[in-house]
């Protein structure tokens, strides 16, 4: 089936199976639970049915009678594209009104407590049970058929990678929102409980008694086993026989991102109870309540636990991929991220207040400023510090891990990214320093006091350029660590450079490798050698090589060396990096064709990726439109800059 006519198929399979399912929810409500529903519509959802479902039967068994006949239609992306998209629309209400329901019975067996629910009629209980189960019945019949066509597909075909990604998808979003619907549910029961104890108006902060605890009891019901079905269901796959499910990039996302917002949810809230603390500390009268954040930092405690627990099972079981090694480094720097982050504002804050002293009273603002700067301090520093040293722990190692770690995009991001805002941190107290010295050496006498202005600036500059010595610092361990582990894994191999008398090409790129100073074990071999003693010598070092560089014709049979060079460089087991330099008569299709510069470039170039590991690819000239686009970003990135300084000092500010 080509794409087209299988988009058209499937959108219209999609579209008009929901339109008939939400048609029959529709009118068995307005027949069952309504009291008979208005006459219009009652009739558009009768119409919408004997348009849609003939419409949906067509087209679906379009579909299943080319699946049938096509080998390959049943392992294509889009049709399982559209079961689980499916699977997934006949699921997520079949949860939200499973909660409205389970809620509803609570509601009635409280007594009807004060307030309306949303999920049901309150008139008649037979009515909002009926309500909500006609959705459940509808949908799950749904489900189960399309789940059945599903497991009919996977039976006849094996599994292939965009299937098993959409399966993985579905299984984590729907593992994802039950644990959510848990952790909620959790919070929210502890922090009921935690108001039963103090005032008795307490419980109105949470928008009533018994009937937010039967809400959350319902939440609890539903999330539970939502999340066991597909968290199990995602354990069994990885503990089973497909080793692609031990390698999912999608199974350690799902981990470390519930890692980080439990942890960045656990900081968030330690530093809102820190602040408080520090607030009765410096005798400031108490905001806000310990028993509303204080639930939040258990529930997501023991969901950080869990999650790290699990994440460490899964090392256990499996080695790491590059794609999960990709999603770890991303983890532990946006989590390390933040934590510098707050233990840098925290610690920048606390210096401008201890500065602000020495000219203002230690009166209420300034109190309550050391109480917030403080806590972001403390919490802060454990944050940014567990996930930094472990991640430096594997940068600072001389093997292919540690390689891969220092390579990393995001290692880089991070690093360079906080030399940016260092820089411009010194950089606008350096300027903002020379800007108050000169206004005053010219007789100028602003408001504000003059000296804790410049010392805040100095402070800030001072934090500015610890920070990127630090950074530097680490950027510069990568480099030498990289120079180590480059010259301990090199140490013993032979690069073999075929000269075959091209102008001196070999000879010129021994030099610029040597100039390169890489560390490489160099030799130049001379062709055509001119004797059988000679040639066998040759053989001998390409044989003992570790890598051959030479043009491409040195490993084909009387294109320009003797057949026992050629079949040498075949045969050995070295490394081969094949110069496509031009002959006349043989061309290659979508190869550049390079003059003797540009061939040296990118050959020197793809020697130093091999060097460090790397992948090696070609190097092309940027187009003119790339020379266009590069120079007007760099201009809008200068107005960008310069704009808000000219504003500055016009006195816009």
């Amino acid at each position: 089936m080509n794409a087209a006519r299988r988009w058209y198929i499937y959108l219209v399979c999609a579209i008009s199976l929901q339109a008939v399912t939400w048609a029959v929810i529709a009118l068995l409500r307005n027949l069952l639970a309504e009291g008979g529903g208005t006459i219009a519509s009652i009739a558009f959802q009768i119409a919408t049915i004997i348009i849609a479902l003939p419409l949906f039967l067509v087209h679906w068994l379009w579909a299943q009678r080319l699946a049938a006949r096509e080998g390959n239609e049943r392992e294509a992306g889009l049709r399982g594209l559209y079961h689980y998209g499916m699977l997934a629309g006949f699921l997520a209400p079949i949860i939200a009104n499973a909660y409205s329901l389970i809620a509803f019975l609570f509601w009635l067996a409280a007594g009807r407590p004060g307030y309306e629910p949303s999920f049901g009629d309150s008139s008649s209980p037979l009515r909002g049970i009926l309500y909500n189960l006609i959705a459940i019945i509808v949908c799950t019949l749904l489900w189960f058929y399309q789940h059945r066509v599903v497991t009919d597909d996977l039976k006849s075909i094996a599994e292939g990678d965009t299937f098993a990604t959409l399966r993985r998808l579905y299984m984590f979003v729907f593992s994802a929102w039950g644990l959510i619907m848990t952790t909620t549910a959790i919070i929210h029961i502890i922090r009921w409980i935690m108001f039963q104890f103090g005032g008795r108006n307490d419980l109105l902060i949470l928008g009533g008694g018994i009937g937010y605890l039967t809400d959350e009891v319902a939440r609890l019901m539903v999330g539970v086993p939502l999340w066991l079905v597909f968290w199990r269901q995602a354990q069994h796959m990885f503990i089973g026989p497909i080793q692609a499910e031990r390698e999912s990039a999608l199974r350690k996302f799902y981990l470390y991102t519930t890692v980080f917002v439990a942890a960045l949810s656990a900081v968030t809230n330690m530093t809102l109870i820190l602040a408080g603390l520090f607030r009765r500390v410096l005798g400031l009268p108490s905001q806000g309540d310990i028993r509303t954040p204080l639930p939040i930092i258990l529930g997501m405690a023991v969901l950080w636990a869990y999650h790290a627990f699990a994440l460490r099972e899964d090392a256990s079981h499996s080695a790491e991929s590059a794609k999960q090694g990709s999603v770890r480094r991303l983890y532990l720097y946006l989590i390390a991220g933040i934590g510098l982050a707050a233990f840098l504002v925290g610690l920048s804050g606390d210096i401008s207040v201890l500065i602000r002293l020495f000219s203002q009273r230690f009166a209420d603002p300034l109190r309550e400023s050391l109480a917030w700067f403080t806590a972001a301090l403390i919490a802060g520093l454990p944050v940014w510090l567990l996930p930094w040293r472990q991640a430096q722990v594997e940068a600072v190692a001389l093997t292919p891990e540690g390689v891969e770690a220092r390579r990393s995009v995001v290692r880089k991001i991070y690093l360079y990214f906080y030399l940016f805002v260092a820089t411009m941190t010194v950089l606008s107290s350096a300027v903002y320093i020379l800007y108050r010295l000169l206004s005053l050496a010219l007789g100028e006498r602003g408001e504000g006091n003059l000296v804790t202005g410049i010392a805040q600036a100095v402070a800030y500059a001072v934090v500015g350029v610890l920070v990127w010595l630090y950074h530097g610092s680490a950027l510069r361990g990568d480099g030498d660590s990289n120079r180590r582990e480059l010259a301990q894994r090199l140490k013993d191999v032979r690069v073999a450079i075929v000269d075959t008398g091209e102008a001196g090409f070999g000879r010129a790129l021994l030099d610029r490798l040597q100039r390169e100073e890489l560390g490489l074990n160099l030799d130049l071999i001379s062709l055509p050698a001119q004797d059988e003693e000679a040639r066998q010598a040759i053989q001998a070092k390409l044989d003992t090589a570790g890598v051959i560089v030479g043009p491409w014709s040195m490993a084909v049979d009387g294109a320009t060396v003797h057949p026992d060079i050629s079949h040498s460089v075949v045969n050995s087991p070295a490394r081969k990096i094949m110069i496509p330099v031009p002959m006349s008569g043989w061309d290659w299709a979508g190869v550049d064709v390079w003059n003797t510069e540009g061939l040296m470039q990118q050959t020197v170039r793809a020697v130093r990726q091999w060097a460090g590991g790397e992948e090696i690819k070609a190097v092309r000239p940027m187009t003119i439109g790339g020379i266009i686009g590069t120079v007007v970003g760099v201009l809008i990135l200068l107005l960008l800059l310069v704009i808000p300084l000219l504003i500055y000092f016009a006195g816009g500010f």
